[in-house]
C-alpha cells in the first residue's frame, strides 16, 4: 500500500515513522522544507513524555518548569508548584526532530504544498506542484486541513479559534496564565532562550491582540519582540462534533486535522502522538477503520467531556470562585497542580476532587480562625 500523510508536524512526522518501522511506504507531504516554530507554548506534560518513547528520547533544549502561577480575572494570583516538571521546548526544533525520526525510518519525504485532494476509484489523487497517486492518504496538515476539507468538509469555522502573540527576548522560570474578564487567557510560557506570550479566546467579541499587547506592556516592558506570531486551533466547544467520522474509503485524519484538542487546556500535541500511533496500528491490520473505534475508546470521551466542560470553566465568574478557594486552600492547590502535570482522565478528576473535598472545606475552615 502506497500511502501520503499530508503535513509534516508532529502527528504526521511520528505516523510516518510507526509505519515505516513496519515495512510501510510511506511519503510525507510539507509546505515547508524544514520544521518551523510553531506558534503555541511548546508545553509537554509528563504523560506526554512518558506514554511516548521517542519523545523521552529527545534531547533536544529544553526548560523544565514545575511551577506555575495564575491569576484570575479580578488579578488574584495563585501560585502551584509540581514534583514533576513540564518540558517547555521550541516546537522547531522538536518538530524536527521528529520529522528526521520519520526519514530514518524509510519515510520519503516531499517539500511541496498540497492544494487540493480528490479520490479517484481506489486512489486519492494529490494536486500540489505536480499530481501524485495514492492508495491511502492520511491528512495532519492542521484545522485546516486540505485533506479533510475537500474528503470530509472541513471543521465549522466556529469551532476554530485564532491564538496570538509574540517570541519576546525575556527569561522567567515559571509558566504564568493570566484568566480575562471575557471566557479566555493569557500565558507567558519560557522557553530555553525566549518567552512565548500569546492569548486565545473562544469569544470572538474579544480583542485578544489587544490583551496579549496589555499583558506584554505591563509585565514585560523592555523586552524586544523577537517576533509576531498568529495561529489557528480547533477548539471544539460541540461535543457532539467528536461522533463526526474521521476516515473514509482511503483516508483518515489524525491531530489537529482530526479536531484533536482538549478545549479546557488548548493541548494538541497528546492527541497528536496518540493518534498517529492508533492509525499506524490500523492501518498495516488491513483496517484503517479500526482507529476511528480506537480514538474514541482511547480518548473520545474525555474530547466529549472538555468540550462539554469549557464555556462553564472559562465563565468569569466560575474562575474567580475557584481562584478565591484556591487562595486559601493548600489542598486544592495540589490538586489542581496534580490535573496539570499527571492529566488523569477527567472520570478520575473528579474522584480524586470528592476524596480531597473534606480537606478543602477544613482548609477554608482553618482560613477562617
Amino acid at each position: 500500500m502506497r500511502i501520503a500523510i499530508v503535513g509534516a508536524g508532529p502527528a504526521g512526522s511520528y505516523c510516518a515513522s510507526l509505519l515505516a518501522r513496519q515495512g510501510a511506504d510511506v511519503t510525507l507531504f510539507d509546505r515547508q522544507a524544514t520544521a518551523w516554530e510553531k506558534p503555541c507554548g511548546g508545553g509537554v506534560p509528563p504523560k506526554v513524555r512518558e506514554r511516548f518513547a521517542e519523545v523521552l528520547a529527545y534531547d533536544g533544549p529544553r526548560r523544565a518548569v514545575d511551577v506555575g502561577v495564575f491569576t484570575s480575572p479580578s488579578g488574584l494570583p495563585v501560585r502551584l508548584q509540581s514534583g514533576r516538571p513540564m518540558w517547555i521546548i521550541e516546537r522547531k526544533l522538536f518538530d524536527g526532530y521528529l520529522r528526521e525520526l520519520a526519514k530514518q525510518t524509510g519515510a520519503k519525504f516531499i517539500h511541496q504544498r498540497i492544494r487540493r485532494v480528490e479520490q479517484a476509484g481506489r486512489e486519492v489523487v494529490l494536486h500540489g506542484a505536480h499530481e501524485y497517486r495514492f492508495d491511502f492518504v492520511i491528512g495532519a496538515d492542521g484545522c485546516f486541513s486540505v485533506v479533510r476539507r475537500d474528503l470530509l468538509g472541513p471543521i465549522p469555522k466556529h469551532l476554530v479559534s485564532m491564538t496570538v502573540g509574540y517570541f519576546i527576548e525575556a527569561q522567567q522560570t515559571e509558566a504564568v496564565t493570566w484568566f480575562l474578564p471575557k471566557p479566555g487567557y493569557v500565558w507567558a510560557y519560557p522557553r530555553p532562550d525566549h518567552i512565548c506570550l500569546g492569548g486565545g479566546s473562544s469569544d470572538p467579541t474579544l480583542d485578544m491582540w489587544a490583551e496579549v499587547e496589555r499583558i506584554r506592556v505591563a509585565h514585560y516592558p523592555t523586552a524586544v519582540v523577537r517576533q509576531k506570531w498568529a495561529a489557528p486551533i480547533p477548539f471544539i466547544r460541540d461535543p457532539s462534533f467528536f461522533r463526526r467520522p474521521t476516515t473514509g474509503a482511503n483516508f483518515a485524519v489524525i491531530g489537529d486535522a482530526a479536531g484533536h484538542v482538549d478545549a479546557l487546556t488548548g493541548e494538541g500535541i497528546l492527541y497528536a502522538l496518540w493518534g498517529g500511533a492508533l492509525l499506524a496500528q490500523a492501518l498495516p491490520a488491513g483496517d484503517h477503520r479500526h482507529y476511528e473505534v480506537a480514538w474514541h475508546d482511547a480518548y473520545g470521551r474525555e474530547l466529549e467531556k472538555t468540550s462539554d466542560l469549557s464555556a462553564r470553566f472559562y465563565d468569569p465568574r466560575t474562575m474567580e470562585r475557584v481562584f478565591g478557594v484556591a487562595a486559601r486552600s493548600a489542598t486544592l492547590r495540589r490538586y489542581l497542580m496534580d490535573i496539570m502535570t499527571d492529566q488523569p482522565s477527567y472520570l478520575e478528576t473528579g474522584r480524586m476532587f470528592m476524596r480531597r473535598l473534606p480537606m478543602i472545606g477544613l482548609d477554608l475552615l482553618r482560613s477562617l480562625w
